[in-house]
């Protein structure tokens, strides 16, 4: 009966390079005891808070609660107030070395007269003024610079004809002018005496001709005489 069973035939005749390999992929998985414990305590949390809801609800706030004022009475530092602490005891700390070393010095022992020597005085206002424009100047020139290489003469400059609006004045000119101011400098007091001149000191006087001209007989008898 079995050797003539068809499906044990395809079984024994079946190829097992005909298979292909598969990954098994578990769809509903066991909980693990981790998760069991979390879903307790989520099951737990959950009464607990139900049964607080209940109790938030029955309660009546006008029966029992008063007003009040709330105050702070040993408040926590912050962050800031816990460095400044910090900062300070630090401080205190090397105070405390530094005076004990202070009250161990012997001065008597150790200490010289010396004379102090200036090696690096500290710069006046007038000379720090003075760096301050020189560093703006240094700027300004450094961007002046910076603009100057960036400029390209081709793209902008254009060929111009340079028009003399105010030439300068030749030595003919120049000499021109030297006589004009001569000639006023003279005229100018010539007029103001004139014009401060007062007609009513003058005297009225009568023309005598001393030297006439000979008239045209006088002219005659001169010529028959020669």
């Amino acid at each position: 009966m079995s050797s003539k069973c068809p499906v044990s035939k395809e079984v024994k005749t079946f190829k097992k390079s005909s298979l292909k390999r598969t990954e098994v992929q578990e769809k509903n998985p066991l909980p693990t005891t981790q998760v069991i414990e979390d879903e307790k305590i989520a099951i737990d949390e959950k009464v607990q808070k139900e049964k607080l809801n209940e109790k938030v609800e029955e309660f009546k706030k006008e029966c029992v609660l008063k007003k009040t004022v709330t105050k702070e009475k040993n408040p926590l530092p912050t962050t800031a107030v816990i460095e400044d602490e910090k900062i300070a005891i630090e401080e205190k700390v090397q105070k405390e070395k530094l005076n004990e070393k202070v009250e161990e010095f012997k001065k008597e022992c150790v200490l010289k007269k010396t004379v102090t020597k200036e090696k690096n005085p500290l710069p006046t206002t007038a000379v720090i003024e003075d760096e301050k424009m020189a560093i703006e100047e240094k700027v300004q020139k450094e961007k002046l610079n910076e603009k100057v290489e960036e400029f390209k003469k081709e793209c902008v400059l254009k060929k111009t004809v340079t028009k003399e609006k105010n030439p300068l004045p030749t030595k003919e000119v120049i000499e021109d002018e030297k006589i004009a101011i001569e000639e006023k400098a003279m005229k100018d007091p010539i007029n103001s005496e004139v014009e401060t001149f007062q007609a009513k000191s003058l005297r009225k006087t009568q023309t005598k001709e001393k030297n006439p001209l000979p008239t045209a007989k006088d002219i005659a008898e001169e010529k028959k005489a020669k």
